[in-house]
């Protein structure tokens, strides 16, 4: 053990797989192949956008009558450019114009940030945060798994199982998945290496991206406050705890600050979530995927079947994920991310997988299952699985469900 008196506590100092069994994980971790991860996750979405654009002149998906433009720019894309090039315009009272405080203002403002720029405007404004976001993403995702795992061919595995999860027809959609998702893995690897005011600063930002970053609020007070009461406890000075402390009083700025916004603008005490109820997107505590399931076994058509068998998957990979030798605070992470996922609705089932995508390690048991596989193996699983999820999401539009 060496003292870390800048961040509070002392700080194991572990390599390899004996990080995965200890928390905090080493505060300095191995150097992580980012650049593989990052090109890993670009060659699958390359090949995702190669299938889409095979399919959609074909079959049922000529129906959508989208060219590989409008599937990247379809759906919640047009309420994001919107707000980025004209703000919350809205007449208070007025539920079609209320609605919009449902989209939350980080990704707009990261359009805005560079649309101003000669030749880029809006749509390749947005195509590009979600392009890089999405490669951000996949190098923290990357240097996260090498932390936790201390194998690269793990920590490479994670963003290409990432890559091709149901629901991720939205790396390539002007969607704020991608955002958000960049934000809130760099903000647990921070939590990982305790650098306290950095995930706050992520999360802060996070929280005005998706309502998700409440996992990322619970995963940062999970982590620091143990630190801060510890060292309480043992009468440590206030310069050693006063990062996680401040960490954990910080991290909820973004999020709250967007939902006092919303009260504000609606004339609404809770506003958002009026917004939400109004929307049918609110906490239903799993009545939608309830019906779903009635409706797949009574009724069995082939969207249900699937959005069920999806749901099952994700719930039988977060009771093996739970089963991780992790730190907590990335466990508290994932299962409130997927209980909010599966507890929304009842009118958005089909949108469950990706609200799912911010469960970013819900593919760390699997990794370690496929890790075990040749290679050449393993490029022709990801290769179908690619496939598949691109059919999967342009299979819901074709039935009117959003991505």
């Amino acid at each position: 053990m060496r003292p870390d008196p800048g961040r509070g506590v002392d700080v194991p100092v572990l390599t390899g797989t004996a990080a995965a069994s200890a928390s905090p994980v080493a505060d300095t971790p191995p150097r992580a192949p980012l650049a593989t991860g990052a090109g890993i996750f670009a060659g699958i979405r390359l090949l995702a956008l190669g299938v889409a654009a095979f399919l959609l002149p074909r079959g049922k998906f000529h129906n959508l009558h989208y060219s590989l433009w409008h599937l990247i720019a379809s759906w919640d894309s047009g309420r994001y450019l919107n707000i980025a090039a004209h703000g919350y315009s809205y007449v208070p009272g007025n539920l079609r114009h209320d609605v919009i405080f449902a989209w939350f203002p980080g990704y707009p403002a990261a359009i805005d940030a560079i649309a101003w720029i000669p030749g880029v405007g809006d749509h390749r404004a947005a195509l590009t945060v979600t392009l890089a976001s999405g490669l951000v993403a996949a190098c923290g995702l990357t240097r996260l798994g090498l932390s936790l795992t201390g194998s690269r061919r793990i920590s490479l595995l994670l963003p290409a199982l990432w890559a091709v999860a149901p629901g991720s027809l939205v790396w390539t959609m002007l969607y704020s998945e991608a955002l958000f998702c960049a934000l809130a893995v760099w903000a647990l690897v921070a939590l990982v290496e305790r650098h306290w005011l950095t995930a706050a600063a992520l999360t802060i930002l996070a929280g005005t991206v998706r309502s998700t970053a409440v996992a990322l609020v619970a995963a940062v007070a999970v982590a620091a406050l143990p630190s801060v009461v510890g060292a309480i406890q043992a009468g440590q000075p206030l310069r050693t705890w006063w990062r996680p402390a401040a960490a954990v009083v910080a991290a909820p700025f973004g999020l709250v600050g967007y939902w006092a916004y919303s009260a504000w603008a609606t004339r609404h005490l809770a506003g958002f979530f009026w917004v939400e109820n109004n929307a049918h997107n609110s906490i239903d505590f799993g009545k939608g995927i309830i019906l779903a399931a009635e409706k797949a076994i009574m009724e069995p058509t082939t969207w249900y079947v699937l959005i069920v068998l999806v749901l099952a998957a994700a719930v039988t990979l977060t009771a093996y994920s739970l089963a991780e030798h992790i730190p907590v605070f990335l466990h508290a992470y994932t299962l409130v991310v997927v209980v909010l996922a599966l507890a929304s609705g009842p009118d958005y089932v089909g949108s469950k997988p990706r609200f799912l995508l911010p469960a970013m390690l819900l593919g760390l048991p699997l990794a370690r299952l496929l890790a075990r596989a040749p290679t050449w193996l393993l490029i022709v699983v990801i290769a179908i699985l690619a496939a598949a999820s691109t059919w999967f999401g342009l299979y819901l539009m074709t039935i009117g469900w959003a991505p």
